[in-house]
């Protein structure tokens, strides 16, 4: 187990059942608002499976300093797309989550195990992800992974999309950032992350076609076919910039139309 402190709140950490469990210790206040908050971000930038966030030890008084946790998972809902749940509150911080609009958007459960168990039956999360060598070569590589995976995911008509992101975005990598890295692929929730990571820590520019500015202008395709994109920086240096493109309602159909399940997800059903 390891903890972090912050004035009169303690983060604890500890992994089960392959998910990371958070247990704050002390009082949300104003002045530890912040404290928790970036404590949870910078745990769920480590990219956990999913996040259990055990409230029996934590008190507050205070209903607005309860929009922390919908904050911090409107934060990750895109970047790193870590799933984020709230388990055990004790009266009466429960009454107060009762009493708050926390349980509309973040999953709230009695006990650890109870939330354990619903993040196990929830539809399963796909992941895949390679290591690319600083090589022109690396975009032909992660085209012909992308088409793939689009495939044995049965989302075929995302591929063109995911193909020009992964493109742009893998020769943002060899060219400016001038380093090795890694494609990350992953479907969850209707959405199809693509993901790049590389060793330069600058953050890309977006530039408008036009300008007399070299680079930067496969980013305008980028935005374009995702419905949203970013780049945040790694613990271990450099960053990662990646995109979320939306599965459309006539791939899933057709998902289902050949008897197999779809990548709709939905929300985990909430036991408060």
């Amino acid at each position: 187990m390891t903890s972090q402190s912050g004035g009169a709140l303690r983060l604890e950490s500890f992994v089960q059942s392959n998910t990371l469990v958070l247990r704050p210790v002390g009082e949300l206040s104003a002045a530890t608002y912040e404290m928790l908050r970036d404590g949870l971000l910078k745990c769920a930038a480590d990219e956990p499976a999913a996040i259990v966030v055990d409230l029996e030890s934590m008190h507050a008084t205070t209903r607005s300093l309860l929009t922390v946790f919908p904050t911090v998972l409107d934060r990750i809902s895109n970047w790193p797309g870590v799933t984020l749940v709230l388990a055990a509150a004790r009266q009466p911080l429960r009454a107060l989550l009762d009493s708050s609009a926390v349980s509309r958007f973040v999953s709230t459960y009695r006990s650890v195990p109870e939330a354990l168990e619903g993040l196990a039956a929830a539809p399963r999360r796909r992941r895949r992800q390679v290591h690319l060598p600083y090589d022109p070569a690396s975009a032909r590589q992660a085209r012909q992974l992308v088409k793939q995976t689009c495939d044995e995911w049965e989302i075929p008509e995302m591929a063109n999309d995911a193909v020009v992101v992964a493109s742009e975005l893998i020769d943002n990598m060899v060219q400016h950032a001038r380093s090795e890295g890694r494609l990350r692929l992953e479907l969850r929730r209707n959405m199809l992350t693509v993901a790049v990571t590389d060793q330069d820590a600058r953050p890309p520019q977006l530039r408008v076609p036009g300008l007399r500015a070299a680079g930067g202008r496969g980013l305008v395709l980028v935005d374009k076919l995702s419905r949203n994109w970013g780049t945040a920086p790694q613990h271990g240096g450099g960053k990662v910039v990646w995109a979320v493109l939306a599965v459309s309602s006539r791939t899933r159909a057709s998902s289902a139309m050949r008897g197999r399940p779809s990548s709709s997800t939905g929300r985990y059903l909430s036991t408060a």
